[in-house]
C-alpha cells in the first residue's frame, strides 16, 4: 500500500458524519416513503401493511405525470430565469470594492432571514390580482425567492476567477459577447452549477408559494402530496413524493458527474 492510499483511508472516518447525516436524513425517510407507497390504503387514515400497487397504478396516470411535467418546466424555468438574472448582477457584485461588495451581499441576504411564509404573504399584498392564481405569477414569486441562491455562488465564482482572462480575449479582437461565452461563462461555469441546484431542488418540492399566490388553482408535486396527505391517501401521497424526490436527484447526480468529468480533464490536463 502505497503513501497515498494510506493517507486517503486514515482521512476516511471525516466521512462518517456527513454519511450518517445522509442516512438518517435522507436515505432513511426516502425508504420509509418508499414503503408506504407499496402498502393497501386504509380509508380511516393510515395503511394495511398488505402488498399493494394501487398508489403507483395513481402515480403513474396522465394527470400525475402531468403535474409532475408542470413542477419540472416550473422549477426549470425559475432556474432559468435566475442564471439569466443573476450573472449580470454577480459580475457587477464582483467589480466593486470588498467593503461595498460585502454590503450589497447582505442587502441581498437580508430577506432570507425572514420566514417565507411572511414573504409569501407580502406578496400576495404586492402582486397584482390578475397575477394571482396564475403560472406566471407563481414563476415571478419563486424567481425573486431564490434569487441570493443563484447570485451568491456566482459571486464567489467571479472573485475567483482570473479577470485578465477576459481583458485579454477582449485585446485579441474578441467582441464582449464571445469573451462571455468562451471564457467568462466556462471558468464560472461551476458556481452556475452550484446555484442551478440550489434553486432547481427547493423549487420542485415548493408548496407555500404555489399554494397561496397560486390560489389553489396551480396544481404542482408539493401542493399535490400536501393534498393527498389531508385525505389520509397516504400511499399515494407517499408515491407522489417519491417521484419528487427522484427529479430532486437528477440534478444532484448531474452535477456529481459533471464535476467529477471536470476534475478528471484537469487533472489529465495537467498530466
Amino acid at each position: 500500500m502505497n503513501a497515498g492510499s494510506s493517507k486517503a483511508g486514515s482521512r476516511g472516518w471525516l466521512a462518517v458524519p456527513a454519511v450518517t447525516y445522509l442516512t438518517l436524513l435522507f436515505i432513511g425517510p426516502t425508504a420509509v416513503v418508499l414503503t408506504y407507497s407499496v402498502l393497501e390504503r386504509d380509508y380511516y387514515g393510515g395503511v394495511h401493511w398488505n402488498l399493494s400497487w394501487d398508489a403507483w397504478r395513481m402515480a403513474t396516470d396522465r394527470i400525475t405525470l402531468g403535474i409532475l411535467g408542470r413542477t419540472v418546466l416550473l422549477a426549470g424555468g425559475v432556474t432559468l430565469a435566475n442564471l439569466l438574472l443573476a450573472y449580470p448582477c454577480a459580475a457587477a457584485l464582483a467589480r466593486m470594492p470588498a467593503e461595498r461588495r460585502t454590503l450589497w451581499v447582505l442587502v441581498l441576504s437580508f430577506p432570507m432571514l425572514t420566514s417565507l411564509l411572511l414573504r409569501t404573504y407580502g406578496w400576495m399584498n404586492v402582486l397584482p390580482l390578475a397575477w394571482r392564481g396564475t403560472l406566471l405569477g407563481v414563476a415571478l414569486v419563486l424567481t425573486c425567492n431564490y434569487l441570493p441562491f443563484m447570485i451568491l455562488p456566482l459571486v464567489k465564482a467571479f472573485e475567483r476567477a482570473d479577470r485578465t482572462l477576459v481583458l485579454a480575449a477582449l485585446d485579441l479582437g474578441a467582441t464582449p459577447w464571445q469573451a462571455f461565452c468562451r471564457v467568462t461563462l466556462p471558468i464560472t461555469a461551476s458556481g452556475a452549477a452550484s446555484g442551478a441546484a440550489l434553486v432547481f431542488i427547493p423549487a420542485s418540492g415548493e408548496y407555500l408559494i404555489p399554494n397561496f399566490i397560486g390560489d389553489g388553482k396551480i396544481s404542482v408535486a408539493g401542493t399535490l402530496v400536501m393534498e393527498w396527505f389531508n385525505h389520509r391517501h397516504w400511499p399515494y401521497a407517499a408515491a407522489c413524493a417519491a417521484w419528487l424526490a427522484a427529479v430532486v436527484l437528477v440534478p444532484i447526480v448531474a452535477s456529481l458527474v459533471w464535476k467529477s468529468r471536470t476534475t478528471e480533464a484537469a487533472a489529465w490536463k495537467a498530466g
